[in-house]
């Protein structure tokens, strides 16, 4: 059996680093678009369900305060109740940093879901503001 000089051992270490290095380079950004990419859908939908159900909250709860009624009231826990979809929200968010995405990734992921919603700039800001 032949026998690997010195040399040829450390060019094949040399390799393996380099090679070790690239995939490591690689690999991480690789991931997180696979992630977003596969994710995207449902967080989208998540994002747009938790955003309405805050909205229909937030109204409800001026609605009780401005004139209270019994049928205001039972507007207010109907939206306590979809207020749920915010649960699910945070769930799918929490899945996703475990799995490796970060701040940046989400963020990047609820413009997108934002965008996908809307048709020209006055939807976005009508997505981002919170009227009283």
């Amino acid at each position: 059996m032949p026998s690997i000089s010195l040399r040829n051992k450390w060019i094949a270490g040399a390799l393996l680093f380099a090679a070790g290095t690239i995939l490591g380079q690689i690999a991480p950004p690789a991931w997180k678009w696979t992630v977003i990419s596969l994710a995207q859908t449902s967080y989208q939908e998540a994002t747009y369900r938790c955003d309405r159900s805050m909205r229909f909250h937030l109204i409800a709860k001026q609605k009780v305060e401005i004139a209270p009624s019994e049928e205001a009231l039972r507007d207010l826990e109907a939206s306590e109740i979809g207020l749920i979809d915010c649960q699910d929200y945070d769930l799918l968010r929490k899945r996703l940093q475990l799995i490796g995405l970060d701040e940046t990734a989400l963020g990047y992921m609820a413009l997108k879901a934002i965008e996908a919603k809307t048709t020209d700039l006055q939807n976005v800001i009508e997505i981002h503001e919170i009227r009283y």
